[in-house]
């Protein structure tokens, strides 16, 4: 077997599936009232493969899979035995609709129909095959395991059967492992090694529509616009009704933040100003005044002691009004930057506030939507909001595996605003908390070493690197070129 049959994961024979998947009988006469009372995950002691057999095992105790059993038991309580013939129908003709439009490659819409489909007939074994097979034709591998798993538990078909055992396989988690990373890569900015990773998952297995839909995406970010209009082009063929050919589709969505302002401050803030306005004008009236006053004495013959001594006593009264003015502009000066910043310490107090309330609500949600929160402001370069809702996750995250990943994230953005000493501390943090079962345990060490290694501190990195071997020998990084050139050094 050569190494591109190894990383596979038939996404052709997927295509032959769909199409000689049957169709429904339509004629609500010829419609069967099958009676369906199973026993849930009962383990065949005669099962020949340890792999699956172990999996099975696990499932009931893993979270996803846990929630499968939980969502079937909660449907054999809530439905009737025997389903209404006219809601199967209503599956059936769902069904046969998302399979032509499968056949035509409308894969989005076939999918859609194929959910209300379930949602109608949750335990139909045709409609859960055509499902698990379009949700790995977009690489939903969780949703397609659950899907072909499911209709084996009901069924124990041939079509299940073989592609929980290939999601099972050794080949599909080389496959997964290389598709994890490359979805890594884009999250630390490393695009072209992510590109070279898609480009190939696109050679090998070019059915399989959300590799297209991600580099599409990304070279969109990185302003190829050649690359990505060739790639939409390719896409038409796998998923012709995907949602990047919607016309009001906007790959690039930003978080636009509101800030209220108090109205009626403004309001006085503006009467000032007119005000100020105002007085302006009327010195300005005042000097012309002065100005007309002296070209009229300039042109009289007014040579009298007495006259003269009258416009001067008539200018200073001019003058010592405009002073006066003066001094009242000056005060409502003086007021109208008192009101501004006034105005300033109340937008900086309403906007605290209503981070705080934003901030409560998050935490009442609970931590993924404080996680989800830290990632949008990091995917936007948005780094110290992104830390303040990493930490959050921190403080106030119940499960282990988002505390884990808010522990690597933190270590992310600090290495990327060159905060290296508490960049490392997160990652340190994160490799002496878990072990190497959890996603990020080897990518923490890499990120140690190398930031070590940039730092001129070789022995560090050194020591790093054997650690990581020590502790995850099976992790990928450990026969990555720029390790073992290091470790020479």
């Amino acid at each position: 077997m050569n190494k591109r049959e190894e990383i596979k994961i038939l996404g052709e024979k997927i295509r032959i599936d769909i199409e000689n998947m049957p169709k429904k009988i339509l004629d609500i006469d010829l419609i069967e009232d099958k009676n369906s009372d199973f026993t849930f995950f009962q383990i065949d002691e005669d099962e020949n493969n340890e792999t699956l057999k172990a999996l099975k095992q696990s499932y009931v105790t893993s979270n996803y899979k846990d929630e499968t059993i939980l969502n079937l038991q909660q449907e054999l309580k809530s439905h009737t035995n025997v389903l209404p013939k006219e809601i199967k129908l209503e599956s059936f003709n769902k069904y046969n609709n998302a399979l032509d439009l499968a056949q035509r490659s409308y894969i989005t819409t076939a999918i859609r129909l194929v959910d209300e489909a379930l949602q109608l007939n949750p335990k139909d074994e045709d409609i859960l095959n055509l499902r698990g097979l379009l949700k790995l034709l977009k690489c939903d591998f969780a949703k397609a395991f659950e899907s072909f798993y499911t209709a084996q538990c009901y069924g124990n078909n041939e079509l299940s059967r073989k592609y929980v055992d290939k999601l099972s396989s050794k080949d599909f988690k080389i496959f997964l492992e290389r598709y994890n990373h490359s979805i890594r890569f884009i999250n630390e900015e490393m695009n072209e090694e992510s590109i070279e990773i898609f480009d190939s998952l696109i050679l090998e297995d070019p059915e399989l529509i959300e590799p297209y839909v991600i580099l599409i995406l990304l070279y969109e970010k990185m302003g190829k616009t050649k690359e990505k209009e060739e790639l939409l082009q390719r896409l038409r063929f796998v998923d012709a009704d995907n949602h990047l050919f919607d016309k009001n589709h906007d790959p690039i969505k930003e978080e636009k933040l509101s800030v209220a302002v108090v109205k009626e401050e403004k309001k006085q803030i503006e009467k000032l100003k007119e005000h100020r306005n105002k007085l302006s004008k009327k010195k300005n009236m005042a000097y012309i005044f002065i100005g007309l006053l002296i070209v009229i004495i300039g042109t009289t013959t007014i040579y009298s002691k007495q006259r003269m001594d009258k416009l001067n006593e008539e200018l200073d009264k001019k003058q010592e009004v405009i002073s006066k003015k003066e001094e009242e502009l000056d005060k409502k000066q003086e007021e109208i930057s008192k009101k501004e910043e006034e105005l300033d310490k109340t937008t900086n107090e309403l906007d605290d506030a209503k981070q705080k309330v934003e901030d409560a609500k998050l935490i009442n949600q609970g931590e993924e939507a404080l996680f989800m929160k830290g990632t949008s402001f990091k995917n936007v370069g948005d780094y110290e909001n992104a830390i303040k809702y990493f930490k959050l996750v921190i403080d106030n995250g119940k499960t282990s595996k988002l505390k884990s990943s808010a522990i690597y994230q933190l270590g992310l953005c600090y290495e990327v605003l060159n905060k290296h000493e508490e960049a490392i501390s997160y990652y340190k943090k994160y490799v002496q908390t878990y072990n190497n079962s959890y996603d990020y345990f080897d990518d923490s060490y890499y990120r140690i070493g190398m930031i070590y290694y940039e730092d001129g501190q070789l022995q560090n990195s050194k020591d790093t690197f054997y650690s990581l071997r020590y502790e995850d020998p099976n992790s990928s990084y450990n026969n990555t070129e720029k390790v073992k050139n290091i470790l020479k050094e």
